[in-house]
């Protein structure tokens, strides 16, 4: 359990998330959004001065949600919904003007964060130690479509609602809490979306205005931890790449992929219709390949 006293240990906001702009000015990435006269929670901004991402409170409806409004200092702006993943409550949002002073945060590489790596939650313009615990890819019963960060937060009370970003010492975005685990909150242990989810969100939005789960193609021995091909579909992105059975997946995007678990975590992240770098082992050779992911279309009957 963390103590009271670490509780009361706040942060300077890191660079990257607090900047110098031209002429001196500092700069922020967090608003405050509005969901209702009730309900606030705080968002970040993302990408192109006008994209915002957070998560929706549990209190808030998300049935007719397509708009709320941003606040930072004096200033408020009316946003609409661009995109809204119901099961996690993760939602982009976008302006059609620029809050003054504020400016994207960096996303941070997706790999690279390990059980213990010190980060800090972010809660107008102030910041909390956290620490990255690990990852959990169920919680309570619950399984999780992909892996979520579990950090352990110094001042749960004041810093864990939905919505938060948390950073690295760098100011990059690292994730942004879901503001579940409420039962969890006096030991100051909750979730957090990780950033490679934000990102492949980004960047889908980007390329076709919509966002959802890939496919590959591939088949992998589902005895055995290691990421060895068993089958590649006919006519699917694998197939193209020139994926053979009986390759061992080493890394894909750039991520070491060491067991089964850390490449079905790397395929969620992708987003649909980027060219993906994929290196194996073919035998006793490295071959380095790239994929191109296809979002997975649902028919209607399945919807």
């Amino acid at each position: 359990m963390i103590s009271r006293l670490a509780s009361l240990l706040l942060l300077a906001v890191p660079g990257g998330v607090a900047t110098l702009a031209a002429g001196g000015e500092e700069t922020f990435s967090t608003v405050t959004v509005a969901w209702s006269s009730e309900a606030r929670g705080p968002g970040v901004c993302i990408d192109r001065g006008t994209w915002f991402v957070s998560v929706i409170p549990a209190s808030v409806p998300l049935s007719g949600l397509t708009e709320t409004t941003l606040h930072s200092g004096e200033n408020s702006v009316r946003a609409k919904v661009l995109f809204l993943d119901g099961p996690q409550r993760l939602c982009l949002l976008e302006t059609s003007t620029i809050l003054p002073g504020l400016a994207p945060v960096t996303l941070a590489s997706s790999g690279g964060f390990k059980a213990g790596q010190k980060l800090n939650c972010l809660s107008n313009r102030s910041a909390c130690l956290t620490m990255l615990a690990g990852k959990d890819w169920s919680h309570r019963g619950e399984q999780f479509l992909m892996p979520m960060l579990r950090v352990r937060v110094a001042d749960p009370e004041e810093f864990c609602a939905a919505g938060t970003p948390l950073v690295c010492d760098e100011g990059t975005l690292v994730g942004i809490l879901t503001g579940k685990n409420d039962e969890d909150k006096e030991s100051g242990e909750v979730h957090a979306i990780p950033v490679s989810r934000i990102r492949k969100l980004v960047e889908d939005m980007k390329a076709h205005q919509r966002s959802g789960p890939v496919r590959v193609g591939l088949v992998f021995h589902n005895q055995s931890s290691t990421p060895e091909i068993v089958e590649v579909k006919p006519g699917s992105p694998a197939e193209k790449s020139g994926l053979e059975v009986g390759d061992v997946i080493l890394s894909m995007d750039g991520v070491e992929t060491d067991s089964l678990e850390d490449l079905v975590e790397v395929i969620h992240s992708l987003p649909a219709g980027a060219e993906t770098p994929v290196k194996v082992l073919r035998r006793l050779t490295e071959k380095n390949l790239t994929i191109t992911p296809e979002f997975v279309e649902v028919s209607a009957s399945a919807r």
